[in-house]
């Protein structure tokens, strides 16, 4: 087994970490990761997710971790999510009951 040595390895990672910022190619590994837009949304289509989910405003401010009277505001169109809320509501327009159930936020047992 070779003995690593710490020192060493710090600073191996350092210049390696400096010569990735000057733009000079080395055997760090880059990701590039793309985040899509955060969609908006109307007020019909929040009203459609929530009754698709079978959720009274109250029960899906809970789910969304707001106010029922933001619920309300969002469905009669006098505010609009901002933030988290648009894209808690895009996976849950994607992923649903399924999701609620899969991450146990909601039992929709009968």
């Amino acid at each position: 087994m070779e003995e690593v040595n710490v020192f060493e390895s710090i600073m191996n990672g350092l210049s390696e970490s400096l010569e990735y910022a000057k733009g000079k190619p080395n055997k760090a590994r880059k990701i590039t990761i793309t985040i899509a837009d955060l969609p908006s949304y109307h007020c019909k289509e929040i009203k459609q997710i929530r009754e698709e989910l079978n959720l009274t405003q109250k029960n899906f401010a809970c789910v969304l971790g707001v106010s029922p009277k933001t619920v309300e505001a969002w469905e009669a169109g006098r505010n609009v999510p901002q933030g988290m809320a648009q894209r808690f509501l895009q996976m849950l327009q994607l992923g649903g009951k399924k999701m609620l159930q899969d991450f146990k936020v909601i039992d929709f047992a009968r």
